[in-house]
């Protein structure tokens, strides 16, 4: 691979910013969409094969999820088969990013007019290779580890709380979302925007109060405790630890691993690199979690393990997908968008295992679907406005 000149060349985007933005907010709601259905998909088979099949091993469960994230890169060649030029744009997407995060590395940016379009033109200084892929490589890890440890929060509130409280609790994130973006990416606070993140917020706080479950809990090692509020508590908690940290993901990821241009290819990339090195580190905390007595290592049987691959299937669908929808809009767009899966969730929960749909479930749904609305609206009022002052 040759070393990029010393100063990279202006690159524009001759497109309209206007369709560019249109275009941009299609395909993300279109993805947003494919997340939703690969997180239903994700939920239940993740209470089943923690429940039913009773294979109750959390980290071990995530580590393969993870590490199955590593699919993502050879998919990339069905949509670009030329390696070279795979590799090309990938560079030079992380040399954008790169700049972005280290304006030491950034000449200028500017925005001009070509023949009446708007046209956005940046110009970075090119950084050697090695250089981006070592920033990538760093940052990929971090993102691993992080993502790991809010999967697991996720994995033991499985077994504590009931599917639909965890859905709520956990994608409460985009409040976090919204706290942390105001400081880290200069997010503007608006009172549409206040009242879309309450409104979620006071939603999923409805459907998890009201929520009651008879049934049994059980620990990480898989002992049955005693039923009731005070289990499904325990296990919301771990989710909400979960959520405050999925929010800071989301908002991290958007500062620090996406690229001024969106690019699919670029987050399917970084999410297969999450996958790699998932695959080879994150194995470590088995073998101690095993001798602690914590989560002891043992291998499922085979139609578990056929659910398991199914699982995981979706989790990549969902994570990836969930990615671009960062990279195309914004954390908290992304984060209410994905609310949407609590309404989902308890809807399936009703058909699959015939679970009731209380008032608070409905109410909730109804604020959720409320703050995405406004949301959408805020953000919709929000390009047009851009678009004119550009």
């Amino acid at each position: 691979m040759e070393e990029s000149s010393p100063l990279l060349s202006t690159r524009e985007t001759g497109i309209n910013l206007n369709s560019g933005r249109k275009l941009y907010s299609t395909l993300a709601l279109g993805i947003l969409c494919i997340s939703i259905a690969a997180f239903v998909i994700q939920t239940e088979l993740a209470q089943l094969i923690q429940t039913e099949r009773n294979f109750r091993k959390p980290y071990f469960i995530l580590w393969i999820a993870h590490s199955f994230w590593v699919i993502m890169i050879p998919l990339q060649f069905a949509f670009q088969p030329n390696f070279r030029a795979y590799m090309s744009e990938f560079i030079r997407t992380g040399n954008e990013l790169v700049c972005e995060v280290n304006p030491t590395y950034q000449i200028n940016y500017m925005d001009t007019e070509n023949e009446g379009d708007d046209v956005i033109q940046h110009t970075f200084i090119s950084v050697p290779h090695k250089y981006i892929l070592a920033y990538l490589f760093k940052i990929a890890f971090f993102f691993a580890v992080l993502i790991s440890a809010i999967a697991y929060a996720w994995y033991v509130a499985v077994n504590y709380t009931t599917m639909t409280n965890l859905t709520a609790i956990y994608n409460i994130s985009c409040f976090w979302a919204y706290v942390f973006s105001v400081p880290l990416l200069g997010e503007s606070v608006q009172m549409a925007k206040v009242c879309s993140v309450f409104l979620s917020t006071a939603g999923v706080t409805i459907m998890s109060l009201d929520q009651k479950d008879p049934t049994p809990g059980y620990d990480v090692g898989g002992n049955a405790e005693e039923g009731g509020n005070g289990t499904i508590y325990t296990g919301d908690l771990i989710a909400l630890l979960g959520a405050v940290m999925y929010g800071l993901y989301e908002v991290l990821y958007k500062k620090y691993g996406s690229p001024p241009t969106p690019s699919i290819l670029f987050a399917n990339t970084m999410t297969g690199l999450i996958g790699i090195l998932s695959l080879i580190f994150l194995w470590v905390p088995i073998p101690i979690l095993h001798y602690t007595g914590i989560e002891e290592f043992s291998l499922p049987d085979m139609k578990t393990f056929g659910y398991i691959i199914l699982m995981v299937s979706s989790g990549v669908a969902f994570n990836a997908s969930f990615m671009i929808v960062i990279a195309l809009t914004s954390p908290i767009f992304a984060a209410i968008g994905i609310l949407l899966t609590i309404p989902t969730v308890a809807f399936v929960d009703a058909l699959v295992i015939k679970s009731s749909l209380n008032t608070g479930t409905i109410v909730g749904s109804l604020c959720i679907l409320i703050s995405f609305v406004l949301l959408s609206w805020r953000s919709i009022k929000d390009e047009i406005k851009k678009h004119r002052s550009d």
